[in-house]
Parts: C-alpha cells; structure tokens; sequence
C-alpha cells in the first residue's frame, strides 16, 4: 500500500489570455505525457499556501503569491510502474513580479525531495487546449473544477464522483 501524500498545485491564469502555466511531464518509458499545474509536497505542518510559494521558488525560482484553494482531489494512479495515493490541494496563485507573464515558457526543475533532478517545460494552455491534448490534464476533473463556481471533492480518476462542497464559488 503506497503512503499517501499531500500536494498543492497552483493554478496561475494569465490575466490577458485564458490560459494557464502548465508542466508537461513523461508519465511512462513507453513516451507518453501529461500536463499539470506546477507545485509538490506539503511539508508536515506546512499550509498550503505556503508549500506552494516555496515549490515555485525551488522549481522555476519565481516567486508566486498563493491564492484561494480551488478544489482538493483525491488522486490514486499509477506511475512509472507503481501505484501512488495524494491528496492534491489546487490553488489559484499569481506571479508577484507581474513582468513574468510576457514569458512564453519556463524550464523547471523537480526533484529537491528526492534528490533526482528532473527538467520540465512549464507554457501557458486554454483548458480547452488541455482537454483536446494528447497529453491530459492531471489530476483528472480539475480543468472542470477551475471552469466552475463551486469548490468540490474530486476522488480521480472517475470523473463521475465529482461532490460539490460549496456552492459559493472561488
């Protein structure tokens, strides 16, 4: 049984597109790809918002201003041949220096958990662009959660188990 692990993603919507900073990662040796929101691990006894400052300073070196949270996923999949267990928190964030939004894309690197060095590219996506993507948009169901109002309880992959928590919007 894998041990379950806490994340936050921030979800950082460009102020004169509609699109999002997204990474795009290998999901296998076999090629394919995925998309996702930069961020990592929550640290025990570390908010959210906070967790989610200091991914972007390590990954992309930026600093980010952490938002409302959107939703939380329940998220169980599989990786590089083993099962994995999160509780992702995906948050509305926003680039402090405001210059950064003129940038096409950004090189990230992952891995200061674990000390293996990963290089991602981060670009800006519609969710509609993510939706019709060859790589996916992971956790499944947050594109849906961002396009709404409501804040909910995502348990991925079954896009049917969709809770609304809260109909008061973001």
């Amino acid at each position: 049984m894998p041990d379950v692990r806490g994340v936050v993603l921030g979800a950082i919507h460009h102020p004169d597109t509609e699109e999002y900073l997204v990474q795009r990662l290998s999901g296998t040796d076999d090629g394919t790809h995925f998309h996702r929101f930069v961020g990592g691990g929550i640290e025990p006894g570390e908010p959210s918002d906070a967790a989610l400052e200091r991914e972007f300073r390590e990954e992309l070196g930026v600093a980010v201003d952490a938002g409302p949270a959107v939703c939380t996923v329940e998220n169980l999949f599989e990786l590089g041949g083993e099962s994995h267990h999160e509780f992702a928190v995906v948050r509305e964030a926003s680039f402090a220096d405001r210059s950064l939004y003129d940038r096409d894309s950004f090189t990230g690197v992952d891995g200061h958990d674990t000390g293996e060095r990963v290089e991602y590219e981060a670009y800006w996506r519609s969710l509609a662009e993510l939706r019709a993507a060859d790589a996916p948009l992971f956790p499944a169901g947050v594109a849906d959660a961002l396009a709404s109002d409501d804040h909910v309880h995502l348990v991925s992959p079954s896009d049917a188990d969709v809770e609304t928590v809260d109909g008061g919007g973001a």
